[in-house]
């Protein structure tokens, strides 16, 4: 099956993804991410598709600024299991986010003639606390967490 990811690996309740930067492993990486929370019962119900929101929104700028590498990267995806949630890190290997990000409000009207960028602020409105951004010109990690 050449959509899968390369590597997957399970210890306790932690998962890792490691997969080419690919846009067709979105949704791959989305189902086994909010399966794995299910299965561990760290989230349930509506929590579980902020979950998928968070996990499509932070994958996808992650293999859109991998793309930009020369070696067109690999992203690694990484989920605590929490007693109540869990704790995402999501890394890629592109040229680093600028220093000011233009997020447009998500309310406000003029925004439906904008496509894209919505990202950011989806994350931040589902997760349960801050969405941090630690990024260099070797690549940038999102951390974050979704809790029940």
């Amino acid at each position: 099956m050449d959509h899968a990811p390369e590597d997957v690996a399970c210890t306790g309740r932690t998962l890792v993804l490691d997969v080419p930067a690919r846009l067709d492993l979105v949704t791959v990486v989305r189902m086994v991410v909010a399966s794995a929370a299910t299965a561990e019962n760290a989230l349930s119900g509506d929590r579980v598709d902020d979950l998928r929101w968070v996990v499509s929104e932070a994958v996808t700028n992650a293999v859109e600024a991998s793309l930009l590498s020369s070696d067109h990267g690999r992203i690694r995806i990484t989920c605590q299991m929490l007693a109540d949630g869990v704790a995402l890190d999501v890394e890629d290997n592109g040229p680093g986010m600028p220093t000011v990000v233009d997020e447009h409000h998500i309310e406000d009207p003029g925004r439906l003639s904008i496509e894209g960028g919505f990202g950011i602020q989806l994350m931040r409105r589902l997760s349960s606390g801050p969405v941090e951004f630690q990024s260099t010109p070797a690549g940038t990690t999102v951390t974050l967490q979704v809790r029940q």
